[in-house]
């Protein structure tokens, strides 16, 4: 069956519409022209009484009185029909093929108005339904960047009248939730980052004092890394709050210039953890945050240098497909159980140790890669290789037209250690 057929024929509230305007029209025509039917049928049936017969026209026996008995006239056979039976049976025929032709008639003009009922029941539903159409449209459309704009649906205060000003009232509320939530989110950097700088002030202090024991300045070192560690933390929770909430930017630009610029601030990483970085990027446009963007794709790097092996690899992608921007990045590393892949997206959530050490990382990483790609119109996917190690593929939209002069992205880099 064709596609559009098939669309078509979906059981949709407009479809069931024309259908249910269509069989109450046949139900009322069918009782109306049966109704006229019967009022025709006695209109045009024969006067009451028995039909006339031969004794109305004709006389037998003797002939009257002063006639002789040479000119008497012949008798009549009795099975021959009167001239009056005749022209009654003629009636009654061609009342009968009358209404037979009403019939046919009928049932015509009956079938040719109830395609008629369903074309109009299909326009009519519509209209009616455009409303509708109107508010899914809209309530699709929406999310944080769009939270201030309204259906404002005009007509009269009816039923999707009040459901439109219904789902207004609705996005008036989310609104306020979300400009809480930005709210929350800025006073809680602030309010954070505060006291942890003052307590790596005070530990910078306590290791610079030259009359410093070696207690105080070990309890100092342990201060340090615990203040490291929860501005990362911050910093992480901060960053999925905020790539979960909304897009400030949406500027065009190429992914694989974007990934180049962040794969290159991690050579020196991926050098210090004895791993080799492979490139291969090819030009691919997309509209976003450079800000979420370019942590998306650090998080996915760091990931792939963090959870792996000396003399590993990674492997990083960038490609356009089937109207999306891909980019996939793979590295060696411990072997991940299948059944742990799909719980590395929830937060707090680290995958397996590399076997030199335990990873220093929080579990935001990837986290934070599925709420920046969703946030983008996007998705991501994980898949545990069997050799050990993880592949990550990104897809996001392709931008509606290529970036104004784009630089040229090398399609391939050799190694980098």
């Amino acid at each position: 069956m064709p596609r559009w057929l098939t669309a078509a024929l979906r059981p949709t509230v407009r479809l069931r519409l024309t259908l249910l305007y269509g069989a109450l029209f046949l139900v009322a025509g069918a009782a109306l022209l049966g109704l006229t039917y019967g009022l025709l049928s006695r209109a045009l049936a024969p006067p009451p009484g028995p039909p006339p017969d031969a004794q109305h026209g004709q006389q037998h026996g003797p002939p009257p009185s002063g006639q002789g008995s040479s000119a008497a006239v012949p008798p009549i056979s009795s099975d021959q029909p009167s001239a009056a039976q005749q022209v009654f049976d003629a009636r009654r025929a061609e009342r009968a093929a009358e209404l037979r032709q009403v019939q046919i008639d009928a049932g015509l003009a009956l079938l040719v108005t109830s395609v008629g009922a369903l074309a109009l029941g299909w326009v009519v539903a519509g209209r009616v339904l455009r409303p509708i159409q109107s508010i899914t449209a809209h309530a699709r459309h929406a999310s944080e960047a769009t939270l201030g704009e309204r259906i404002g649906l005009r007509g009269p205060p009816d039923e999707l009248k009040e459901l439109a000003d219904t789902i207004d009232g609705m996005l008036d509320r989310l609104q306020a939730a979300f400009e809480a939530q930005r709210h929350f989110a800025a006073q809680a950097s602030h309010e954070l980052r505060t006291p942890l700088a003052i307590i790596r002030a005070e530990a910078d202090v306590a290791l610079a004092a030259p009359d410093v024991t070696e207690r105080e300045r070990r309890l100092a070192e342990s201060t340090l890394m615990a203040a490291d560690r929860s501005e990362r933390l911050v910093d992480g929770l901060l960053a999925l709050a905020r790539s979960e909430s909304t897009l400030r930017d949406d500027a065009r630009l190429d992914l694989a210039d974007l990934v180049g610029d962040v794969v290159g601030e991690q050579v020196r990483a991926a050098d210090a953890a004895a791993v080799t970085l492979d490139l291969a990027l090819a030009s691919a446009a997309v509209a976003g945050d450079r800000a979420l963007l370019e942590r998306l794709v650090g998080n996915l790097v760091e990931n792939a240098i963090r959870y792996n092996r000396p003399g590993g690899w990674i492997r990083v992608e960038v490609d356009s497909t089937d109207g999306a921007a891909t980019l996939r990045v793979a590295n060696s590393g411990p072997v991940v159980p299948p059944d742990v892949v799909a719980t590395l997206f929830a937060p707090f959530q680290r995958g397996p140790a590399n076997g030199r050490n335990r990873p220093t990382g929080f579990g935001l990483g990837l986290a934070i890669v599925r709420a920046v790609a969703a946030v983008h119109g996007g998705n991501v996917t994980a898949t545990a290789q069997g050799e050990g190690g993880l592949a990550v593929t990104v897809r996001l939209p392709l931008a509606s037209s290529p970036p104004p002069s784009p630089a040229a992205a090398p399609s391939a880099a050799g190694a980098a250690r």
